[in-house]
């Protein structure tokens, strides 16, 4: 792991912002108009995204032309190719009793009966997740050159959720064109071969391995998360030697699960033109499935992470 630069708690705390966004959020679900939400300090809203109660039982292809209207996009999902995993949906809109509000749900499969892929492709992981448009329209939704940009959205962990010891991520920064390969950041569940040590992690990857500082965050327990809606924030300044914050506070208590900053860190990459974020499920089978009959040996299984309340910010 490379070395890196952090400092713990240094940005100003967001906690009065947070209980209006959680109350703004969780208004009686018959509302067309979620109350105004106030910008953070020196920021301004540049698009935002809730479930809509129109979407309950609807299919993939209706939460993709919804997410459209909205500078988001559904289209890496196992549906998305008759040589995957299409049967049923893998993204749902229900009503979550906690919020009082609705959610996105999004579901994987690895079991006996079903084994979900990457687009079409059955080999060695699985992918199903959301992101941001990269078209011109919707550029403002993305991080570019030299940009501060703040993220906010909540999830919420099922009891039980298995991650591999290899790769699962819940959210991506990926660069569009240039340099693609892998996510700058990611926030990824983790646990041993057998099971133990489920735990959260941050993980940086630069533009080369000399400004990779790795896994920044481990060890930060599933057990604060287990079924319980968190609101997540990043804070991302897009350069060579950029910075990143990030703050993840249960939504029920306040309790604050994560808290760090760290400067110097390489947040662009190559020929890129923007770099966009992704939610949902990503992870590895943990080895080649042999055959189509084949399944995983790590100990993953059916799971589902649900979604909500995404909302993207400009440093005026």
């Amino acid at each position: 792991m490379k070395s890196f630069k952090m400092k713990v708690n240094v940005f100003i705390p967001l906690t009065a912002y947070c209980l209006l966004l959680h109350a703004a959020c969780t208004q009686d679900s018959s509302d067309e108009v979620l109350t105004p939400i106030p910008s953070p300090t020196g920021y301004q809203l540049r698009g935002s995204m809730q479930a809509d109660a129109t979407l309950v039982g609807k299919d993939f292809t209706a939460i993709h032309q919804y997410m459209r209207t909205k500078g988001w996009d559904y289209s890496e999902h196992p549906n998305s190719s008759d040589k995957d995993h299409n049967v049923g949906n893998h993204c749902e809109v229900v009503y979550d009793e906690a919020l009082k509000q609705y959610a996105f749900k999004f579901i994987s499969h690895a079991s006996a009966e079903a084994l979900d892929g990457d687009r079409g492709n059955i080999v060695d992981r699985q992918r199903n997740e959301m992101k941001t448009q990269t078209s011109s329209q919707w550029a403002h939704l993305n991080g570019n050159w030299n940009e501060w940009q703040m993220l906010q959205w909540k999830f919420k962990i099922p009891k039980g959720f298995r991650p591999s010891s290899s790769f699962c991520h819940i959210h991506q920064l990926k660069a569009q064109e240039g340099n693609t390969d892998l996510p700058l950041i990611t926030i990824t569940l983790r646990a041993n071969a057998d099971g133990s040590n489920r735990r959260l992690q941050v993980i940086h990857t630069g533009d080369a391995d000399a400004s990779t500082q790795g896994i920044l965050i481990d060890r930060v327990s599933l057990s604060d998360f287990e079924d319980e809606w968190v609101l997540a924030e990043t804070e991302m300044h897009y350069t060579r030697n950029g910075s990143f914050r990030i703050k993840i506070t249960r939504v029920r208590d306040g309790k604050e699960l994560v808290n760090q900053r760290f400067e110097d860190v390489d947040l662009f990459r190559t020929g890129a033109t923007n770099i966009r974020s992704k939610f949902g499920i990503y992870r590895s089978y943990g080895r080649k499935m042999a055959n189509p009959s084949d399944r995983p040996n790590n100990g993953i299984k059916d799971e589902a992470l649900l979604l909500a309340d995404f909302y993207v910010y400009e440093k005026i």
